[in-house]
């Protein structure tokens, strides 16, 4: 059975259809859950589609609720879903954390009765329900929701006629779902990207004031500030921290501040740190996890004055994608081989290693050099110089486009063929958890 993330009807990839593995989960799992994750990680869609329900309702910032497309009081949404439980049934309330708290003790009293599926934008709704003064404490299993798997998102794209290299690039992507409907698929995504600039700068930035507003938060100067660093690439909290306060954006320089608000970004869903190996001075490399929201602030900051129709934007776009698209192969074979994700910077302009597997206490497993086209055979040897370099036991070479030549000092190389077997691995791994 397929399920469907999105459909993109467009003139070259109609009918596209990305499966996720959980939505297969929750679809054939009982209970209540809490299923939270930041905003258009595609919550709805699934909840909606694929969960047999009696009763969906959803609850607006402005403190109604909307039932079949009316407008419904929040006491008479609440009555609703009480009595579908008690009769057995299964009731979805989606944006539960704009619910009022007094009605929490409602849901309890019908537990176990029928199923509960709640739905939150916020990251905060977790510690709120599962407090210890919530009703609902116990009741309930959270899940949360992320942006699409990097072997979901490759394996469909190559079910529909794209080749490993396209859908990888393009996978890198369309982790955030809401760009499918609005792409053309048979262009390169460096093309498409520069097209749609301004629209999809614009979303982004909507997109993450929404985040905040949902997190209860405002997105300040600050917030913002950072968010545009991370994207030009600022990844140390002390270089960070030097910047906003020369910015007069921190009333210090002490990079234990900004340490504390990219904590915070992190549980709002918006930042993520890979373990660094072997890299002087830092043992954590912050980025976006949204590969396409970093890429676009990214492309806001470089071409604002220039403008997006800037010749160079090609270029640098396709650069830019190329260096998304390594970390996004690191976590499919860190998830696929049950490792954790590594990276080093090398110091100087030695370059850096691009994907480093590491092991539950930390230690390199495994280092990769990856390249969107073909690796030559210098390439490889300077690679090997690298990894060993740093102690890194095993090498490993990948190419999108065709086997990396296996040179002496190489463990491991991955093509096309090899990546797309990671890829469907993951998968099989995935939907049978």
């Amino acid at each position: 059975m397929g399920i469907f993330l999105w459909e993109y009807s467009g003139e070259n990839m109609v009918g596209l259809v990305v499966e996720r593995w959980e939505a297969e989960f929750l679809r054939r799992s009982g209970g209540w859950f809490l299923v939270y994750g930041r905003r258009k990680v595609g919550k709805t869609f699934i909840l909606r589609r694929f969960l047999p329900w009696d009763f969906y309702v959803t609850v607006s910032r402005g403190g109604y609720c909307i039932v079949d497309g009316d407008v419904v009081d929040v006491e008479g949404a609440v009555s609703r879903v009480v009595d579908v439980l008690e009769k057995g049934g299964a009731a979805i309330i989606d944006e539960f954390q704009r619910l009022p708290e007094h009605y929490w003790d409602l849901f309890a009293r019908a537990h176990p009765s029928g199923r509960l599926v709640l739905s939150g934008s916020s990251f905060g709704v977790v510690d709120r329900v599962l407090g210890r003064r919530s009703p609902l404490l116990g009741l309930l299993m959270p899940f949360k929701l992320d942006l699409i798997s990097p072997a979901d998102s490759i394996v469909s794209l190559v079910e529909r006629g794209l080749s490993v290299r396209d859908a990888v690039l393009w996978a890198t992507l369309i982790r955030d779902p809401w760009l499918i409907p609005f792409v053309d698929f048979s262009l390169p995504p460096w093309v498409e990207v520069s097209r749609l600039a301004p629209m999809l700068v614009a979303s982004a930035s909507g997109l993450i004031g929404e985040v905040f507003l949902e997190e209860e938060r405002q997105l300040t100067r600050l917030y913002d500030a950072l968010l545009r660093l991370l994207a030009s690439g600022c990844w140390s909290p002390k270089v960070i921290a030097a910047r906003l306060y020369s910015a007069g954006l921190l009333s210090s320089s002490s990079p234990g501040i900004v340490t504390g608000v990219l904590s915070k970004l992190e549980a709002m869903g918006l930042v993520e740190k890979v373990g660094l190996w072997r890299t002087r001075g830092a043992k954590f490399y912050y980025r976006h996890r949204s590969p396409l929201t970093s890429i676009l602030l990214w492309l806001d900051e470089k071409f604002e004055f220039e403008g997006y129709t800037s010749s160079g934007i090609m270029d640098a776009l396709r650069s830019r994608l190329a260096f998304e698209a390594q970390f996004f192969l690191g976590e499919l074979l860190a998830k696929a081989r049950g490792f954790r994700r590594g990276y080093s910077i090398l110091y100087g302009e030695q370059g850096d290693i691009d994907i480093v597997l590491l092991d539950r206490r930390g230690r390199a497993v495994e280092g990769f050099e990856v390249k969107i086209g073909a690796l030559s055979g210098s390439e490889v040897r300077r690679a090997i110089e690298r990894i060993r370099g740093l102690g890194i036991p095993r090498v490993g070479m990948i190419s999108l486009v065709e086997k990396p030549p296996m040179l002496p000092g190489v463990d491991e190389i991955l093509g096309p063929d090899e990546l797309l077997k990671e890829a469907e691995m993951l998968k099989r791994k995935e939907w049978s958890e």
